[in-house]
């Protein structure tokens, strides 16, 4: 019980919005925090993308677990925004396309909130920013460039790794806060 609980449901349903609310805020800092790590710690590119990666997925999966569905598509949202501004993102046109994943990959997870189809979120986001990286590429008439198939490589399989990763670390700390929350700590 908390103290001083409000008596009536409409005073019970604007704390519980609010808790949301600032809960889904607090996850989208900690998300950005988590994503420029790879400009405080030098890392080898491949380790810090799945590193990195595997962090961005596992908060993904936990503010959609615990803060609910608006927040994650916030998020899902702005972290492509952040990633270009610390140049992670080669081209602008990629911006929509990793929001387009995020996107697919946070809406099968609150579909999927039981676990049972832990590959279709990574699998799906993986096959979505590999095709639309295909068409921009194409788009930009640079299907014959050397960043080409580095760029598309970089849409699939790291994004599908990552994100089974990042489901099964959000499914453990998703574990832990609910049992500090029914111990209202």
């Amino acid at each position: 019980m908390y103290i001083n609980e409000p008596k009536n449901t409409k005073q019970t349903q604007s704390r519980d919005k609010l808790r949301l609310l600032l809960q889904g805020a607090l996850f989208i800092a900690i998300a950005v925090v988590l994503q420029a790590l790879r400009l405080i710690i030098p890392l080898p590119l491949p380790v810090s993308t799945f590193i990195i990666g595997t962090l961005v997925h596992m908060m993904l999966t936990l503010t959609t677990q615990q803060s609910g569905l608006k927040a994650a598509l916030l998020m899902s949202l702005a972290l492509p925004l952040f990633a270009y501004a610390q140049g992670q993102l080669a081209l602008p046109l990629l911006i929509p396309v990793v929001m387009l994943g995020n996107l697919i990959f946070v809406l099968l997870i609150e579909k999927n909130n039981h676990g049972y189809l832990v590959i279709l979120p990574p699998l799906s986001k993986a096959f979505a920013m590999g095709s639309s990286a295909y068409a921009a590429l194409y788009l930009l008439n640079l299907q014959n460039s050397p960043i080409f198939k580095p760029l598309l490589l970089a849409m699939t399989v790291p994004q599908f790794v990552t994100g089974i990763l990042g489901i099964f670390l959000a499914d453990k700390l998703h574990k832990q806060l609910q049992s500090l929350l029914k111990q209202n700590i």
